[in-house]
């Protein structure tokens, strides 16, 4: 004769397996939210990789300089998916995400900032297309030059952009600035950005009108700085360096004068100092 179970034996089982299922809860979610992180990192890598394989394509970064860009620009390239999304969220990238390539110590890195609030599908949104390059130089205290994009709708019609910088472009300052263009159209929004770097790469300028003829008396005692003109574009102060090889003896010598700015931009020239009898 078959026995079933007693009462106590059932509430026995179901206290084991509620006791497992207790226990194995924190282990599946654990799992799932580190399965969901591998995804989002490899997401993340594959942008990073997008990044490396655009400025491959199309710029150099000096020693200290940096670039930033969007998602959008990037998903413009053909280098991301449209429908890029977030494991974690599970809504698309947005597609103002703010991405930098920074050259540190002769090695790019890559920095992905998923903060941005557009997260449309990018086939919806409209199109911006920046005229000249994404990264611009600008000499000190020189004029910026806009050159603009052109933006237009899903059916290819010219729209109006407007734009706006981060930090206010001061190109009497060197520094990273970004601008950024902005397009909305039937209440769909695009941001790309251009990168203008403001920088001194010229050296000083050393004037002086004439050779000089001097007795050796009059050269022991005579100030080679004092009837010299030494400027920079930057308008900062500049290191003179001024060495010669004056002797006792008549003859012709010659004066060095180096001038180095605080960009560590340096001119060199060359004086004639005639020494008479």
């Amino acid at each position: 004769m078959k026995k079933g179970f007693t009462l106590a034996e059932l509430l026995g089982v179901i206290v084991i397996l509620a006791a497992l299922l207790l226990i194995s809860i924190p282990v599946v979610d654990k799992i799932i939210k580190q399965s969901q992180e591998d995804l989002y990192n490899k997401q993340i890598d594959s942008i990073k990789l997008a990044m490396n394989l655009w400025i491959s394509d199309k710029y150099k970064l000096n020693e200290g300089e940096s670039i930033a860009l969007t998602l959008s620009q990037l998903k413009e390239e053909g280098l991301v998916e449209f429908d890029i999304t977030n494991p974690i969220t599970k809504e698309l990238f947005p597609n103002d995400m703010i991405l930098t390539i920074e050259n540190k110590e002769g090695q790019l890195e890559y920095n992905v900032s998923d903060e941005g609030t557009n997260i449309e599908n990018y086939e919806n949104i409209p199109r911006i297309s920046i005229n000249g390059n994404v990264l611009t130089y600008v000499e000190i205290n020189t004029e910026y030059i806009e050159k603009d994009v052109v933006a237009t709708d899903n059916n290819g019609n010219i729209i109006t952009s407007t734009k706006s910088f981060e930090p206010q472009l001061n190109t009497s300052l060197k520094g990273t600035y970004l601008e950024k263009y902005t397009v909305n159209n039937n209440g769909h929004t695009n941001f790309v950005y251009r990168t203008i770097i403001v920088r001194d790469t010229i050296g000083p300028e050393i004037i002086f009108s004439n050779n000089l003829v001097l007795t050796y008396e009059q050269a022991e005692s005579y100030d080679f700085e004092s009837d010299i003109i030494v400027r920079d574009n930057s308008g900062d102060n500049v290191e003179i360096v001024i060495e010669d090889n004056i002797t006792i003896l008549p003859g012709e010598y010659t004066v060095k004068y180096t001038a180095k700015d605080s960009s560590g931009n340096e001119t060199t020239k060359l004086r004639k100092v005639t020494i008479k009898e």
